[in-house]
């Protein structure tokens, strides 16, 4: 009973920090109390007014890089608003709900309402669409995500920085590359993963399955800026997750189900580019619950074992095989 409680305590607390950056975004401009000079070295009056100019210089460029930070997140978050919700969605719901029955009406009008009307317009439509995509839609979308991805990484930067202070990378460049590439890799196959159980013939159990997937990999995406700029490697990370899966599915709840709504791949990538900047607040702020009831979701335990299996073998092919080393007789 007290495991049920603690899991179901974890899964609302998840739900909770998870939409709180909807409210956060709004007050993020606080500003850390400024620190008091009066505690300086009491040593001679020019000593003491040097050290106070000091200090306060300090105190002005900490307050304008904490002020940059805080303007930069509004200001990255207003961008994505605009270049996701403005420019590719309502050019998407313009098409579909405009630009598409203007059109049918004006063959209706020339052609004249009937069957002939229709069976025109039963071939028109689909071309039109086609064009509309691959000219407008494919080319906005792959530039979108490309930006959202420099942008996101400016926010979730700018974020951390003004209310945890410096990023703890990782320290080795050659592990921070493998790093980003390995994990980028775990991801997609963990959504493959999911959409493979999504597929199942099994009504109902296939979905939420699947939904769980989406939820860790939601909260995954969301919280992997924060503890990258912690300085954790991937495999951290991943167990973190795994560990304390009751709160992790329950703050990427609620993305999940607002990305998994719509049938099209565009809308919701649009529904998930416009609202993730919210959820990377939300994950800086955030302070997970941990799991006490000892059980360990390890859903990313296949896509790691195999990424593992699949680098040692690429990584084997490409090393040169042994030569084997000449012996020569030794002299009697």
């Amino acid at each position: 009973m007290d495991g049920l409680k603690s899991t179901l305590h974890g899964f609302l607390r998840g739900v909770r920090d998870s939409i709180a950056g909807f409210g956060l975004i709004f007050t993020y401009d606080t500003q850390e109390p400024s620190k008091d000079v009066s505690s300086l070295p009491q040593e001679t009056s020019l000593a003491r007014r040097r050290a106070a100019q000091q200090a306060e210089k300090k105190q002005k460029h900490a307050e304008q890089k904490e002020e940059d930070s805080s303007n930069n997140v509004m200001y990255r978050t207003m961008q994505c608003c605009i270049l996701n919700g403005v420019v590719f969605g309502l050019s998407l719901l313009f098409f579909e709900y405009a630009l598409l029955p203007a059109l049918s009406l004006m063959m209706g009008y020339l052609l004249g309402s009937g069957e002939k009307d229709s069976r025109v317009w039963m071939y028109v439509q689909p071309v039109l669409s086609a064009l509309f995509n691959m000219f407008w839609v494919l080319p906005i979308f792959g530039l979108s995500r490309l930006i959202n991805t420099i942008w996101f990484q400016d926010i979730a930067d700018s974020a951390y920085r003004q209310r945890q202070g410096q990023p703890q990378l990782i320290s080795s460049l050659s592990k921070m590359v493998a790093d980003i590439f390995i994990s980028i890799f775990i991801q997609f196959l963990f959504l493959m993963q999911a959409n493979m159980i999504r597929m199942l013939p099994l009504v109902g159990v296939s979905t939420i399955v699947s939904g769980v997937h989406m939820c860790m990999l939601q909260s995954l995406y969301a919280f992997e800026y924060r503890w990258f700029n912690m300085g954790w490697e991937l495999y951290k990370r991943l167990s973190y997750i795994e560990a304390n899966w009751p709160y992790f599915i329950g703050f990427g709840l609620p993305l999940t189900v607002i990305t998994m709504y719509p049938s099209s791949m565009y809308i919701s990538g649009c529904f998930f580019s416009l609202l993730f900047p919210i959820f990377i607040i939300s994950a800086n702020e955030a302070e997970p619950v941990p799991n006490t009831n000892g059980y360990s979701m390890q859903l990313f335990s296949l896509v790691v074992g195999m990424s593992n299996y699949l680098i040692h073998a690429l990584v084997s092919r490409s090393k040169p095989p042994a030569t084997p080393s000449k012996t020569h007789p030794t002299r009697r």
